[in-house]
């Protein structure tokens, strides 16, 4: 076709290729409850107030290389401006994630019209917000509570400061300890264990920064990176320690947040016996002190 031109953008996300595309085969009828601030009954672009209304029909659905073509109809707001607006979305492997293509090929009624470059942003936030919809999603939950003997305000302190203590306080389970990044008392720093779960013999490696410190509410989160044994499992996985009060000693709660590879990865039930089991350890310490 004559005059067409072509514009593209691409967008780096977390998700799986197969649950994005999956996302955008069968959900983009629930855009509004996604991203409501950018569609709600129609369209609104960034930058701008003017709300614009498409209806756009799926021309081509190809499983295989994981592509949908969106061409608007008439009726579009688009077609004040354009004789020819075909949005088409491919989505290719890349790492642990995927990058999201968008291509706009467009026809305009005069040279006056500008360049749709306001959908390609619209696009990529697009893409960003549905990345998030799936991957919080893919995120699940465990948790486990002990009851400890100790003071919160000083089981929370020696959480804080002492982590880096681990092998003298639990040395069944944790065989060296290396600070690699910070002070080793504030969010920020990094820490690198070597551990052994409940009933295993094979030590592993885990490198957790600190990436919430919150004293008011006595919670703190260990967010583990690259270079860890969990990371063959999970590709995320942060553990987040809160000590609340309770008579004269404290209940100790760990949440696991993780998302894994593949449904055949089991959940984390092992590190949370593990927690529990260093919650006692940590509580025998402190109340002989």
């Amino acid at each position: 076709m004559a005059g067409v031109c072509r514009a593209e953008i691409d967008t780096e996300v977390k998700c799986a290729p197969h649950k994005f595309y999956e996302m955008m085969k069968y959900g983009l009828h629930h855009l509004p409850t996604i991203w409501p601030e950018g569609y709600t009954d129609a369209q609104i672009l960034e930058g701008t107030t003017e709300k614009v209304t498409v209806k756009a029909r799926t021309t081509k659905q190809d499983d295989d290389n994981m592509t949908i073509v969106l061409a608007a109809d008439e009726g579009s707001d688009l077609h004040a401006h354009y004789k020819h607006f075909t949005a088409t979305v491919k989505i290719s492997p890349k790492g642990d994630g995927s990058l999201v293509t968008w291509i706009v090929e467009f026809e305009k009624h005069h040279h006056e019209v500008p360049d749709p470059h306001l959908y390609l942003a619209l696009f990529s936030t697009l893409t960003e917000k549905v990345d998030g919809h799936v991957h919080k999603d893919a995120i699940c939950k465990c948790e486990i509570e002990t009851e400890v003997k100790c003071n919160a305000h000083k089981f929370y302190e020696c959480i804080k400061y002492s982590l880096h203590h681990l092998p003298t306080i639990f040395p069944e389970a944790y065989t060296d300890c290396k600070l690699l990044e910070g002070d080793g008392k504030s969010q920020g720093s990094l820490r690198q264990w070597k551990y052994l779960l409940p009933g295993s013999t094979e030590e592993m490696t885990v490198r957790a920064r600190t990436t919430k410190q919150d004293d008011k509410n006595m919670a703190i989160a260990l967010c583990v990176e690259e270079g860890s044994s969990i990371k063959e499992h999970y590709k995320h996985f942060t553990a987040i320690v809160q000590v609340i009060p309770k008579g004269n000693g404290s209940v100790v709660k760990w949440t696991v947040e993780f998302e894994k590879h593949g449904d055949e990865i089991p959940d984390p039930h092992a590190y949370l016996e593990l927690c529990d089991k260093l919650n006692e350890k940590v509580d025998a310490h402190l109340h002989k002190k």
